[in-house]
């Protein structure tokens, strides 16, 4: 096995951990409603917050560098191959791209903002118990963690 091979596996494996680290920890964070244990927990997830974004691209860029080292067409269809479970991963990969500009910042900045906001209050505020449960951020990150594990299936499995 290449050694960028096994390096892109690792990385793969670690940013599933972070995924889930992130998951529980902010989870946990939801279901606190005191101020001074919400920014304890946040303060908790941030680690897993940085292993999810190095390890997305990462993992990306040593995958695409696995595929060019093992003369994999990672393009697929585009590389006039077929739709293997490669290029397959491909698409999972760049579909989850677009929810760091329309969803993760965007709503990052307006929970920022509820949870400053609280903050000066110096009270556990209904806004911020609804920025926790917004249903859009959660269904982003159900589809990311779907998508990557899905994807890490596919790395392992390589069904076709």
């Amino acid at each position: 096995m290449s050694p960028i091979v096994l390096v892109h596996a690792v990385v793969g494996v670690v940013l599933v951990a972070g995924l889930i680290g992130r998951w529980i920890t902010l989870g946990a964070a939801a279901r606190v409603d005191d101020l001074a244990a919400v920014r304890t927990v946040l303060r908790v997830s941030g680690p897993f917050e940085r292993v999810v974004m190095l390890g997305s691209i990462a993992t990306g860029i040593l995958g695409i560098g696995s595929a060019v080292v093992l003369g994999r067409p990672f393009l697929g269809p585009l590389q006039g191959a077929g739709f293997d479970w490669v290029f397959v991963s491909v698409i999972l990969l760049l579909s989850i791209a677009p929810l760091v500009p329309l969803v993760f910042l965007p709503r990052g900045r307006v929970f920022e903002a509820v949870l400053g906001e609280a903050e000066t209050r110096g009270e556990y505020t209904d806004a911020l118990r609804r920025a926790f449960h917004d249903p859009v951020v959660r269904a982003a990150h159900v589809y990311e963690l779907g998508a990557v594990t899905v994807i890490l299936v596919l790395m392992f499995t390589k069904p076709f």
